[in-house]
């Protein structure tokens, strides 16, 4: 199907939808209600005021509790002329809002011990937002100085391309029309990028093989704990010198590093040792201060040790990874030791522990890795339709599905590749499972091909069965998020496309029974955790498209959620503290209104008004606070007299707490009929970077 290209409207609000969330956030998590909200109320931030057009005084209200607007602050408004019509604007000095704020921390697995990735508050999104607009002229000219990188931003996006079956069906027939937020809501990135999105790819390319062509070795250095480490005022020095920022610090405060260092400071509670991991603003800022540290190494190598890029060495930098092309082992270490000074400026360093060095071939064990399975797929898993010749030559050749798949002998060719190349199945669970969609989507052309008779059906879901089972056996050795996203889309398609083709009950549960029970497996094995509170959400979500046959038991939710009965009462608690904001309203979406989770809701609601009492009081400021208050008020599943509580603790009354429900009627959980899983994990195909 061939590519269809859709024009962008460069909105201020637009990098709300694309550079503000990590990837891994929940798939009924997103920016799209809020994007709407800010985009129908054209809120901006512009000339240190907060701006929107008002309606209605009550979305005053909700614009005074978003952005933390003080009490004593006044609204001062304009009228407007807009296409013969008036508008009113309002406007409130930004000093007047509490802009100093609280990310929303989350944690997911990575490596030994896990990895906290972040949601910054809203109001701070539309400040972010507000710069990029500001600023993209002047992120690209700072993303441009090394001739390092090879991943960078060159342009704002003017387009968006979209080529499969679902965004074919839900595009605009008018091209360039910006409509109900159709595929403009599934944009990959606010920015262009250059060259490549997945390192793996730069691994297969021209520059790589002609590198190899053109040196004998290649080192690979990682820059240790990047984000974690990286000061804040390093991207001023970076930009102006540290030197002409340290001694002229009041002046480099109004300039482009000076205004971005102040914006990463106050999302993140005013700290400048750190930035927040997730948001693709982070790699932004990570970026330009890399860039820095590529000049000057260019710099002092060549001036210092008379080392010259391209004809002595050549070096490569996907964010914070080198690629050190070389022939003298002494080039080499001049450029270790060179590269561990100019970091050390920067308050970073290298991750000696992570250093990997390649001689001819040069080639990493994820390349090799990567051949072999591509190789073992292919030749394991290969839906065709073919032509049977008929009894009776008189009537036409019948069509058949063909698609033996033997899974054992999959799974133990798999576990041969990945132990004689030496690598994880963290490594290649990817680029497996890449392979695998594609081959479920073309095990699907070719039974729609078929006379889908009752042999196709069985050879379909006999084949489907199989997929799934190794797919199942790899995920469970690395249930990270972005393989549980691609497992879930897997399940996801395989439903739908189940139901669309009328297969017998038998044949579509016997599929259901086997996810249902794999599901089941991951929740009871992978219970929440300090190091993985997201992943098996996921999961949960995707059961819940399966049918009413395929609930989770009680206790199975409690265990999980590790929720108690109380001795003697019977009360349901949770000893280890407060869920956070993603496992309340997964369960919520979960358990909706069915009466055998009745008790368990009851629970929850209670547990919702102890938490957002406890955070107002101790972290008003929180980016939970306030996301839990704007979703749950207009919960579809808790009672009205939970939401009266809820409003209470924020001080509402009953006309506050029915502003913020008419403000918006989806905030960032989607609930009930808004929520698409098909679509939302459609949605996450374009944000795949790494």
């Amino acid at each position: 199907m061939a590519k269809r290209r859709v024009s962008l409207t460069h909105r201020k609000q637009r990098s709300v939808l694309t550079d503000m969330l990590p990837f891994e956030v929940p798939p009924t998590f997103s920016n799209r209600g809020y994007y709407r909200f800010l985009r129908d109320n054209s809120v901006e931030i512009e000339n240190g005021h907060l701006r929107w057009i008002s309606k209605t005084d009550v979305l005053d209200r909700t614009m005074r509790l978003l952005f933390g607007v003080l009490p004593s602050a006044g609204i001062a408004e304009e009228t407007l002329t807009e296409w013969g019509k008036e508008k009113t604007r309002r406007f409130v000095p930004l000093n007047k809002c509490q802009m100093a704020t609280i990310p929303f921390n989350f944690r997911v697995a990575h490596n030994l011990d896990g990895r906290t990735l972040s949601v910054v508050h809203p109001r701070n999104q539309v400040a972010v937002a507000s710069f990029y607009a500001t600023h993209s002229a002047l992120i690209i000219y700072h993303t441009s100085v090394s001739e390092f990188s090879i991943r960078r931003p060159v342009s704002v996006s003017r387009y968006a391309y979209f080529k499969d079956k679902l965004h074919e069906e839900r595009l605009d027939s008018v091209a360039g029309v910006e409509e109900e937020d159709r595929e403009y809501e599934q944009l990959g990135s606010y920015f262009v990028y250059r060259k490549y999105r997945n390192i793996h790819r730069f691994f297969e390319s021209y520059k790589y093989h002609r590198s190899e062509k053109k040196y004998d070795a290649m080192v690979q250095i990682d820059v240790s704990k990047c984000f974690d480490s990286i000061y804040t005022h390093s991207l001023p020095w970076a930009v102006l010198g540290k030197d002409q920022t340290k001694f002229s610090l009041e002046e480099s405060k109004g300039t482009f590093g000076g205004h971005f260092d102040a914006l990463m400071q106050g999302l993140n509670h005013k700290e400048t040792n750190g930035i927040v991991i997730g948001p693709e603003f982070s790699r932004i800022f990570a970026e330009i201060i890399l860039q820095s540290v590529d000049a000057e190494l260019i710099k002092q190598l060549a001036e210092g040790a008379n080392l010259k890029h391209k004809v002595d060495y050549e070096i490569f930098r996907y964010v914070d990874d080198f690629f050190v092309f070389y022939n003298e082992e002494s080039t080499q270490l001049k450029i270790f030791e060179t590269l561990q000074e100019i970091l050390k400026g920067r308050k970073l360093s290298i991750n000696t522990a992570k250093i990997k060095h390649y001689q001819k071939p040069i080639i990493t064990e994820i390349t090799v890795a990567k051949e072999r399975v591509s190789m073992l797929l292919n030749d394991e898993i290969n839906p065709v339709c073919e032509e049977e010749p008929p009894a009776d030559p008189a009537k036409p050749p019948k069509q058949k599905l063909v698609c033996g798949i033997n899974a054992n002998r999959l799974i133990i060719r798999y576990k041969a590749a990945i132990k004689e190349t030496g690598v994880t199945y963290g490594d290649l669970l990817n680029y497996t499972f890449a392979i695998i969609e594609n081959k479920v989507e073309k095990l699907f052309k070719a039974f729609v091909a078929s006379d889908k008779s009752d042999r196709d059906r069985k050879r379909l879901s006999n084949a489907l069965l199989a997929i799934l089972e190794f797919a199942f056996f790899a995920y469970s050795a690395s249930p990270k998020v972005n393989h549980t996203i691609r497992i879930c889309r897997m399940i996801a398609t395989s439903v739908d496309f189940l139901h669309a083709q009328n297969l017998p009950y038998e044949q579509k549960h016997l599929l259901f029974k086997y996810v249902h029970d794999n599901v089941m497996q991951q929740l009871e094995k992978n219970t929440m955790s300090v190091h993985r509170e997201v992943e098996s959400l996921y999961l949960l979500i995707s059961l819940s498209q399966i049918g009413r046959e395929y609930w989770m038991p009680v206790s199975v939710l409690l265990r999980h959620f590790l929720i108690t009965e109380e001795e003697g009462t019977g009360d349901y608690i949770r000893p280890t503290g407060f869920m956070n904001h993603f496992s309340v309203t997964i369960l919520l979406s979960y358990i909706k209104d069915k009466v055998r989770y009745a008790k368990l809701k009851t629970f929850i609601e209670g547990h919702i008004i102890a938490k957002l009492e406890y955070m107002k009081a101790h972290c008003p400021n929180d980016a939970e606070t306030l996301i839990m208050l704007l979703d749950l008020v207009v919960c579809p599943y808790i009672s009205a007299t939970t939401k009266n509580a809820i409003g209470l603790i924020f001080g509402l009354d009953a006309v506050g707490l029915a502003s913020v429900k008419s403000a918006n009627d989806h905030w960032f959980t989607a609930w009930g009929d808004k929520f698409d899983l098909g679509k939302e994990l459609d949605a996450k195909r374009s944000r795949e970077v790494y």
